[in-house]
């Protein structure tokens, strides 16, 4: 009797001490629980969530619709959303400091090299006269000061719109008093020239004479102008995929030169004296030959 109560105590015993151990087992568990993450793990989540936040400000910034590029702005063959596209793959080629190459011949960048080339315009860098045109657009330097207006016009048509004629009025006003040669560059697009370049040069030259007799009327001397035709061989969208891309080559550009006009021929020269001008002599009748 005394021997089975000495085991039912140690049987006590031992179970208490099971517990005690299956207790401390499980604390040494909840010991291990409270760890932590490894620190690595916490670094790559730091880097993940800078990375997000990089993109996402990236994606804000080019949200805006580009409106360069284009005649008229977004309303007029202007920004699309396929611009803020492209702008944003620019943006982040040159994030990862891999910047697209002009010369690059790969396809897949070609889109975007016709997009920079078309966009290279730029803003202009001095005030131009009021319209709805305020960039320069012309593709060549050497004597040109300043393209001062850009008049588009429509298709196979060589009348000015009417609201470019209070742009050429302001370009009178301003120029008609001064001695510079203003080029007057009439252009067509390729899908109005349609590989034919008689008709090309004419209408272009028909579109420069029209801009050219609207700045006449509006006080501007003949003597101060240069009619140009160039056909489509000077185009703003170098390779149209559209008609609409193709509208933007269908343009007159006014363009004030650093070449002075000529003297009148008929003019006195300056610090003459009419008076002593000797006035030409008379023709004589000769006298009838002897036959």
């Amino acid at each position: 009797m005394a021997e089975h109560e000495h085991k039912e105590e140690g049987g006590e015993s031992h179970g208490g001490g099971g517990h005690g151990g299956g207790g401390h087992g499980g604390g040494g568990g909840h010991e291990e629980g409270h760890e932590g993450a490894p620190e690595w793990l916490i670094s790559f989540a730091d880097n993940v969530a800078l990375l997000m936040g990089f993109f996402v400000i990236l994606l804000a910034m080019n949200m805006a619709k580009v409106t360069q590029g284009g005649i008229g702005g977004e309303d007029k063959m202007g920004g699309s959303d396929s611009d803020a596209m492209m702008e944003f793959v620019i943006s982040v080629r040159e994030a990862f400091n891999n910047p697209i190459d002009i010369q690059s011949k790969n396809p897949e960048d070609q889109m975007v090299i016709r997009y920079i080339l078309r966009r290279g315009t730029g803003d202009a860098d001095q005030d131009s006269v009021a319209g709805p045109h305020p960039t320069v657009q012309s593709l060549l330097n050497g004597n040109v000061v300043n393209t001062t207006a850009l008049i588009p016009f429509d298709d196979q048509s060589a009348a000015v719109p009417p609201d470019s004629r209070a742009t050429l009025a302001a370009v009178a006003a301003k120029m008609k008093d001064q001695r510079w040669i203003i080029e007057i560059r009439g252009h067509v697009g390729p899908f109005e020239a349609m590989r034919n370049p008689i008709r090309a040069r004419e209408l272009a030259y028909q579109r420069a004479m029209t801009v050219a007799t609207t700045l006449v009327e509006s006080g501007v001397r003949w003597d101060t102008l240069r009619v140009v035709s160039c056909g489509d061989s000077q185009r703003v969208v170098p390779r149209a995929f559209g008609r609409d891309e193709d509208r933007a080559n269908q343009r007159v550009e006014v363009i004030v030169t650093s070449d002075t006009a000529p003297e009148d021929p008929y003019a006195r020269p300056p610090g003459s004296d009419p008076s002593k001008e000797t006035a030409p002599a008379k023709p004589t009748a000769s006298a009838p030959e002897d036959h």
